[in-house]
């Protein structure tokens, strides 16, 4: 079981699974051997936290879909810049090319929400730095949502057209990013 064990200013132990890894978190001078204890009383519970993660689908520390060792959150946030970026060039190249459709400026910028913002007026848009964290298939589908845009603001039957022309998945690939 990968497990990582945290202590710190707390009054009990509290376990979750985060990316399919079990994170208990335990008071200062708690014992490794009381810590097993708990989780082999809690195995079943460990066992359906571990289901459910899993149906999260999350992409903690990972890079285009698959897992990466990295120290710490800056050296992370480097790394998705500069791979982003590249990848991000290439796929703006293809659709630009594909759909006619230009963009004036592409940023990355950590959002909270979106994967990509589109400010048509201007051909401007901005590309979420965790989309980095996606496969590849799917930071395709958001170039092609932000391009698509300079063309149709709303989302409506004639912007989902214009993306299904040209990526016949898009939909499922959509309803993935939604996850």
């Amino acid at each position: 079981m990968i497990m990582k064990i945290i202590k710190k200013k707390i009054k009990s132990i509290i376990i979750k699974v985060e990316d399919g890894e079990v994170v208990v978190s335990a008071p200062h001078g708690t014992s490794k051997s009381y810590i097993d204890k708990v989780l082999d009383k809690n195995k079943s519970r460990i066992e359906e936290l571990k289901t459910l993660d899993a149906k999260k689908n999350r992409f903690k520390n990972h890079l285009f879909g698959e897992k990466i060792e990295v120290d710490n959150e800056k050296d992370l946030e480097k790394i998705y810049r500069t791979r982003l970026k590249a990848v991000l060039d290439i796929l703006f190249e293809k659709y630009e090319k594909i759909t006619g459709l230009k963009a004036t400026s592409v940023n990355i910028r950590k959002m909270k929400v979106r994967w990509g913002t589109c400010y048509p007026a201007s051909g401007k848009i901005n590309i979420n730095l965790k989309l980095a964290e996606r496969p590849i298939d799917e930071i395709e589908a958001v170039v092609l949502h932000e391009l698509v845009h300079l063309k149709y603001g709303n989302h409506d039957k004639k912007f989902y057209n214009e993306c299904i022309k040209y990526m016949p998945n898009y939909l499922e690939i959509e309803k993935r990013l939604k996850t």
